[in-house]
């Protein structure tokens, strides 16, 4: 057994790099030409458009790699099935589930792939990738007034703290609307809240606030709503707009953290949640694109190459038209955000497991 699986393996990666090359080399054509005419316009060097075009792959990739998966999953069946070699396998006592093993297994592999790079190299990247479109190409800066501003303090893998403010202006350096909540084994032990919070000498300045300590019955209140108070936040005024981030650009951890602070304050999370959710969902494709290749590609075809690539084009349309569908009804509020999420997954998921059933039995 371990001499066919290292047989379909060895089928399964030539079709497998054509196809990240070829599907990524198709994403990228589109963003090389803007981001050349931006270039051209903007009067950038060439170097940077090659800059940006490298931040933009690992993002690519966590879509290219499911098609991948599953162009190379029908090809190779596809090829193998048209030359008789499934039919031969199955005569030699190999359940249909064994053989397409190896495709499944790579499914989950690349599954297990894309979740790491969209988790430690994807948020990095995108939020590069807009600093560098925003200052090297367009000469601009990031926006000096952000709203919403969370930033987060850690200490041994757990929150210590966050600090929320309405309103950030960075060419000011102030911080408006401020709340702040220290935490000890998750509990808030201190909540601070001020009008203002600003940058004076190398120091933040709490102005017209109260701070609540919560560690008494019924706690102590300290009222500075006529004076100021200095405070350590652990960012400096640079710091602080380059901390905030699109849900692209944060790790799993950070938007956790910033729906737990945004969901506390009654602020609309769905976009959010959604965001979290593809996380997962998007990663999950070539998982769900193995389990629709392997009953798909175990056919009687006469032209392995042609049906593989007429059959990979099909389902990557209705993967993609499923997950706009979905996203644009949770983000109306038709659905809620883990079902928009998960609906391509679901929906394909289900007619893979239900083909794989179908093949199993014959």
């Amino acid at each position: 057994m371990r001499i066919l699986d290292r047989y379909i393996l060895r089928e399964l990666v030539n079709p497998l790099m054509f196809g990240m090359m070829a599907f990524t080399g198709l994403f990228l054509s589109v963003d090389v030409v803007q981001l050349v005419r931006t270039a051209v316009d903007y009067g950038a060097p060439m170097l940077v458009v090659l800059r940006l075009v490298l931040l933009r792959l690992p993002q690519v990739l966590v879509y290219t790699f499911p098609m991948a998966v599953l162009l190379a999953g029908l090809l190779t069946l596809s090829r193998l099935s048209a030359a008789s070699e499934i039919v031969a396998m199955q005569a030699g006592t190999v359940s249909f589930y064994r053989i397409v093993s190896p495709v499944i297994g790579l499914g989950v592999a690349f599954s297990l792939l894309t979740l790491v790079i969209s988790e430690w190299v994807v948020p990095a990247a995108n939020f590069e990738y807009r600093r560098v479109l925003v200052e090297d190409v367009q000469g601009g800066q990031l926006p000096a007034v952000t709203r919403n501003v969370i930033l987060r303090e850690y200490q041994g893998g757990l929150l210590r703290g966050f600090l929320y403010a309405a309103e950030y202006d960075g060419q000011a350096r102030i911080m408006r609307e401020v709340t702040i909540v220290e935490l000890s084994g998750g509990r808030p032990v201190r909540t601070t809240y001020a009008r203002r919070v600003v940058w004076e000498k190398d120091t933040w300045w709490m102005e017209d606030g109260i701070i609540h300590i919560h560690d008494g019955e019924p706690g102590v209140t300290i009222d500075f709503r006529a004076g100021r108070q200095p405070i350590a936040i652990g960012y400096r005024p640079e710091q602080v707009a380059t901390a905030q981030k699109s849900p692209e650009e944060m790790t799993i951890r950070e938007l956790r953290d910033h729906i737990a602070v945004l969901g506390a304050r009654g602020a609309d999370l769905r976009e959010y949640v959604l965001h979290l959710h593809m996380k997962f969902s998007i990663p999950a494709a070539s998982f769900i694109f193995a389990l629709l290749a392997a009953p798909l590609g175990v056919q009687s075809h006469r032209s392995a190459s042609s049906v593989g690539f007429g059959l990979s084009m099909v389902v990557i349309l209705v993967y993609y038209v499923l997950m706009t569908l979905g996203t644009a009804l949770a983000q109306g509020g038709q659905l809620p955000p883990a079902m928009g999420a998960w609906l391509q997954n679901g929906v394909l998921g289900a007619a893979g497991v239900g083909l794989m059933w179908a093949a199993g039995r014959r």
